[in-house]
């Protein structure tokens, strides 16, 4: 599928170059003919006759082909000798006063030659008043049109940034879904609701209330694990009423062998988080874990301006844990479509892992 994607990506790429680079070539020849027609109407009060004047416009036709061809070239060398990127007005006056010359001296080149061989009577610096007259012209109608020219390499190169941008975003939204997904996968494992529905099972014939407390609580994690699949960032504080939802299932699945401790000031509950990082942090905590009264688990949440700290003590480690392997390694992933910052992971008494606080501007 990918490879089929590329492939169309790449002839619908040559074919889109192949148009350019005919309605350049249909450009060179409109503008060439346009600047012809107009000076020998200026000077002759007619049209230039084909059989007639067939040289003037051979002449004309091999001038604007070559000389709009060596301006293409010299711009595809300015763009990555002065990029636009980086040096907007230098590339710009540079540009126009480069193609300004280039064209002048194809022009005189040209003439010369043609001059030489025989095609036209060409004549560097004119005596005649009124052919000076038409040089000049030919000189304004050039920096005008060669202005409007760089200024259309411009404001291509700001589309081709803006299009390249677009699809970056949409290629990062995208992956970022794509994540989001093996996160909710993680949530919805069939382990997980076949845990949980031993649970309400044994709680029925025990506690009808806590069973019913049980059910609304699994039903509100589920529901907001359904709520942020294609959501980007959530509140903290939405995320810890979430956890809180998580924490309780917890308890009454363990009891007093699990710990979850928050410490959050409220200041900080508005900033960003991707949803379901601290439920994946916790349950990993818990899947790498045997937990028992005898080995009980001490979960912490703590937070300040520049990090959102988890960590929990470390008990003897399952022989067996049931993962889908996207816990850590999926929100280093997310957190990368949000900062430079990385996830420090720290693997000792204890086990930390330390998110940088994300901020409104990610």
């Amino acid at each position: 599928m990918d490879g089929g994607f590329k492939t169309t990506i790449f002839i619908i790429f040559n074919q889109t170059e192949m148009m350019i680079k005919l309605y350049r070539v249909l450009f060179y020849l409109v503008i060439g003919f346009s600047f012809f027609l107009y000076l020998f109407y200026a000077e002759y009060d007619r049209m230039p006759a084909p059989a007639k004047e067939w040289n003037q416009y051979l002449f004309t036709l091999v001038s604007s082909l070559s000389s709009g061809l060596i301006i293409t070239r010299l711009n595809a060398w300015l763009n990555v000798k002065i990029p636009w990127r980086r040096h907007v007005l230098v590339r710009f006056i540079v540009g126009l006063v480069s193609d300004f010359m280039v064209l002048g001296a194809c022009l005189i080149l040209l003439g010369y030659i043609s001059s030489v061989i025989g095609l036209i009577s060409y004549d560097i610096f004119p005596d005649d008043m009124m052919e000076k007259q038409l040089e000049i012209k030919l000189m304004v109608l050039s920096l005008i049109t060669l202005f409007v020219v760089t200024l259309v390499e411009f404001n291509g190169y700001s589309y081709n940034q803006y299009s390249v941008g677009q699809i970056r975003k949409l290629r990062a939204e995208r992956k970022q879904l794509e994540l989001q997904f093996e996160a909710l996968k993680s949530q919805l494992s069939p382990h997980y609701l076949f845990n949980s529905m031993n649970t309400i099972s044994s709680l029925v014939y025990r506690d009808k209330k806590i069973a019913e407390a049980f059910i609304r609580n699994l039903a509100d994690t589920f529901n907001y694990v359904l709520r942020t699949k294609e959501v980007r960032v959530v509140s903290i504080k939405e995320e810890l009423e979430a956890l809180k939802d998580y924490r309780y299932l917890l308890t009454i699945r363990y009891g007093v062998a699990i710990k979850i401790d928050i410490e959050v000031s409220d200041d900080l509950l508005d900033r960003p988080i991707p949803p379901l990082t601290l439920q994946l942090l916790v349950e990993n905590a818990v899947k790498h874990n045997v937990i028992s009264n005898d080995s009980p688990l001490n979960i912490h949440i703590t937070a300040h301006n520049k990090e959102l700290c988890v960590s929990n003590n470390k008990t003897d480690t399952p022989l067996r844990t049931d993962s889908h392997r996207v816990g850590l390694a999926n929100i280093k992933k997310r957190y990368a479509y949000f900062t430079q910052k990385a996830i420090v992971i720290s693997d000792e008494a204890v086990f930390q892992v330390k998110l940088p606080m994300l901020t409104d501007e990610n």
